[in-house]
């Protein structure tokens, strides 16, 4: 019997029924509207290398995990003077924690069941960029909230203050993604607002899209006033104000570069990008105890990353791909061309990178978002761990 041989009917299938088929799904697809409108986008070649300061180490492995399982999503940290402290959570709570004390100190949004899953997140709230403001009296905790703005919470007795609403934004514009932020000696808040069009649960569609819809924007605690100071930003994300406060860094995410901009002297109100091609995505920032800065990268791109190179470098100059991916691929599919590399950098003020801290294969810490020093410890967060990552800096040294 021959089994290669086609029968009329199955001729007639694979002549015309499939092609139609195929002609048909590729117009349904061709028809479904694209969630994103991206332009061309080339990253700077050559691909860093991971040599000099930025050599594999295993330093961040020498990190332990703490309150696992009891949290999910500890991004970016503060300190009380009392040697408390403080996280925001995925679940729409902000934390304290001392020693191996947790406790919940308020809730942003309203509680439900599902809080901490997409659906929820705008209605029960995600607290990102946070710090003590030195500079009132009653030491409040200052925070950005993605969905409900910039606020101010009493972290003895959990009440919140709506500084400036997401609803009011700036020049009219409503904010959309509030993302980080930092507070100068006498008070003044600069923060992130990293994009006008996506929201946080939605930040895959915004690093997919490279566009210039970040803001850096200023609050004046005594004032009221707020002020933008920059705009046309590529997924504003972290930010920092350096020791001597002359100069702010900015991360712009998506486009894998750090902005700084002039507080003070004859480039006052001046910005200029200081480092570009960087081997990762740059997320939150934070003033170490060298004067430099420590920047998370929420996930890495290198010579040598895969054998095709860097997703997002593979697909940037071509728009019509990344439209047709994202009607067709469910967001949380892109996570698998997230390389399993924890990088966390340290850069000083000229954009230099001084040294790096690795977890290659991502074994310890999974994700490194943000490295916040005190008492020369590091305290690592992610958005994508349920845990807090704690480095004893004397065994990087």
């Amino acid at each position: 019997m021959n089994h290669d041989r086609l029968t009329p009917a199955m001729g007639f299938w694979r002549t015309w029924i499939l092609p139609l088929v195929a002609v048909w799904l590729a117009v349904y697809i061709y028809n479904i509207p694209s969630p994103i409108n991206p332009e061309p986008y080339s990253y700077p070649k050559p691909l860093p290398e991971l040599v000099g300061p930025l050599t594999i180490n295993s330093h961040l492995r020498n990190a332990t995990r703490a309150f696992e399982g009891e949290i999910a999503g500890p991004e970016s940290f503060a300190i009380g003077s009392d040697g408390v402290l403080y996280t925001g959570l995925a679940d729409g709570r902000i934390v304290g924690f001392k020693g191996e004390q947790l406790w919940e100190v308020t809730r942003i949004g309203e509680f439900h069941p599902q809080c901490g899953t997409f659906e929820f997140e705008p209605i029960c709230g995600r607290p990102k960029g946070m710090k003590i403001n030195t500079a009132d009296p009653s030491h409040p905790l200052i925070v950005v909230d993605s969905y409900k703005g910039l606020l101010q919470v009493d972290t003895k007795t959990g009440e919140i203050q709506v500084l400036v609403s997401s609803t009011t934004g700036v020049n009219g514009e409503a904010f959309t993604f509030l993302n980080a932020l930092d507070i100068s000696k006498d008070g003044i808040i600069y923060f992130t607002d990293s994009s006008k069009k996506w929201d946080r649960r939605n930040y895959r569609y915004e690093v997919i899209e490279v566009n210039r819809q970040g803001r850096l924007i200023q609050y004046n605690t005594v004032t009221k006033e707020t002020k933008l100071l920059l705009d046309n930003l590529y997924l504003a994300n972290g930010v920092a104000l350096s020791s001597d406060e002359s100069i702010l860094v900015i991360a712009e995410m998506s486009a894998c570069q750090l902005r700084r901009y002039f507080l003070k002297g004859p480039k006052s109100g001046q910005s200029e990008v200081i480092t570009q091609n960087l081997p990762g995505y740059p997320d939150n920032i934070k003033l170490n105890s060298q004067g430099n800065f420590y920047l998370g990268l929420g996930s890495v791109r290198y010579k040598g990353v895969s054998r095709l190179g860097p997703f997002l470098d593979l697909i940037g100059p071509y728009p019509a791909i990344k439209r047709f991916l994202t009607k067709i691929t469910p967001l949380r599919v892109f996570d698998v061309f997230m390389p399993k590399h924890s990088i966390i950098l340290e850069i000083d003020t000229e954009g230099n990178i001084i040294s790096s801290l690795h977890d290659y294969g991502a074994n310890v810490i999974k994700a490194s978002g943000e490295g916040f020093e005190f008492n020369n410890t590091l305290y690592i967060g992610s958005f994508w761990t349920p845990y807090i990552g704690v480095l004893n800096l004397t065994l990087v040294k």
